[in-house]
């Protein structure tokens, strides 16, 4: 798959997020028993890189099966794309697709990325209706800085993209 490609996908995903009403994870996702142990070095990174106060409760963390990822971005997962994680508000958890390794710098990065959502729900921090991508956009922004920071450049890059493209929002004169 080409980098363009895996843009768009993100974006396409990052929109869908910002605009769909996640529902709990079901009873086949497994739960990381670990609370915010663990994950103190990500949200330690989350509140210094955005400034939000640290989060006072932890999203519960799970693994669930793909297909539930891909229920809730049908519309991106009907072009072949796989999500790798959400955050859904309603139930405070973190759903990451089996194919996210938390031991590895890349995965744990999709963490930082939803304790971004976390920490933004729980600050009330609210995108404009007129530019939902903004709240995608610092996540996306923030999960590339975590890479670069560990020295992963081209991931950090392409999320870095994603994160501007997000932010692209529609101006008044364009309606």
């Amino acid at each position: 798959m080409n980098i363009t490609k895996s843009i768009i996908s993100l974006v396409a995903l990052g929109l869908l997020s910002a605009t769909i009403q996640f529902q709990p994870a079901n009873a086949n996702s497994s739960v990381i028993p670990t609370g915010c142990a663990g994950f103190e070095d990500l949200l330690d990174f989350v509140s210094e890189e955005t400034g939000y106060p640290p989060l006072r409760s932890c999203p519960t963390v799970s693994v669930t099966p793909d297909f539930v990822l891909r229920s809730l971005f049908a519309k991106a997962s009907a072009h072949g794309e796989e999500p790798m994680a959400a955050f859904i508000p309603a139930s405070a958890e973190i759903l990451l697709s089996p194919n996210v390794d938390i031991t590895k710098l890349l995965g744990r990065s999709y963490l930082v990325h939803e304790f971004v959502h976390a920490s933004q729900l729980e600050t009330g921090v609210k995108a404009p209706a007129t530019c939902l991508g903004l709240l995608e956009s610092e996540s996306y922004w923030v999960q590339a800085a975590y890479l670069r920071k560990h020295g992963l450049n081209d991931e950090a890059l392409a999320f870095e993209l994603v994160s501007m493209m997000q932010s692209a929002c529609a101006h008044p004169y364009h309606r």
